[in-house]
């Protein structure tokens, strides 16, 4: 699954970046500057264009969840799982009682305002394993009922007082423990910037079954860059 990242707050963006050989979009509610209006109509494009659209949020923010839920997103990306309990906590309000969760239905575009069977669509559940501390607590998240998790390089490299430096003994020990514990078909790894996507295609690192390949803002910036007067 190769997914990009979106931060501009733009259907325009969502519908360039659909309409590219990705298999789906990450519209990122954590750095980038979405408000409920723009994220939801980027929802309907990139699902319109039958891609995957994925949502990344910071906590469980129980209202903006409940808006792309009901929007009809494939997965949710969770920023900073760190314990057992936020873990459990995401879950359960992600998952209809179906699928072992507390999730409310209602008639919305998830369901087709009620055309499609209520509460038992499954969203893609995703943690995001970026810091000490979930690494270091990973044996209980991986019990929390994700069905995926993505590595947070920098994040995982600022808690270990190596922000970016890749080649800092401890971030790689983390990086070995998180590839250890966690199986590769349930693994995703953040390559946010041009310059970390070509060192890990140069690397001998084992590729996930998810990989996040950069961002929108980097793509742009990359091209206006490599125009010469």
């Amino acid at each position: 699954m190769n997914l990009i990242l979106q931060t501009i707050p733009s259907t325009i963006i969502s519908e360039l970046l659909a309409n590219s050989h990705f298999d789906g979009i990450v519209l990122d509610t954590e750095h980038g500057c979405f408000n409920n209006e723009s994220l939801y109509s980027c929802i309907q494009v990139v699902t319109l264009y039958k891609k995957l659209c994925f949502v990344r949020f910071t906590d469980l923010n129980k209202q903006l969840i409940r808006m792309c839920l009901d929007a009809g997103i494939s997965g949710a990306i969770f920023s900073t799982v760190e314990t057992y309990e936020i873990g459990r906590q995401i879950v359960r309000y992600c998952r209809y009682p179906l699928c072992q969760g507390d999730r409310g239905c209602g008639l919305v575009r998830e369901n087709q305002w009620g055309e499609l069977k209520l509460g038992t669509n499954k969203t893609i559940l995703i943690g995001q394993i970026e810091t000490k501390n979930g690494v270091d607590n990973i044996d209980e998240i991986l019990d929390c009922g994700f069905d995926m998790f993505v590595i947070g390089p920098y994040d995982l490299s600022n808690s270990l007082n190596c922000a970016g430096n890749w080649d800092d003994v401890l971030y790689k020990s983390y990086i070995s423990e998180i590839y250890y514990k966690i199986e590769l078909n349930k693994l995703g790894l953040f390559l946010p910037t041009k310059k970390m996507i070509e060192n890990f295609k140069q690397s001998n690192q084992k590729r996930p079954e998810l990989l996040i390949w950069g961002m929108d803002t980097d793509f742009i910036k990359e091209g206006i860059n490599s125009i010469n007067f």
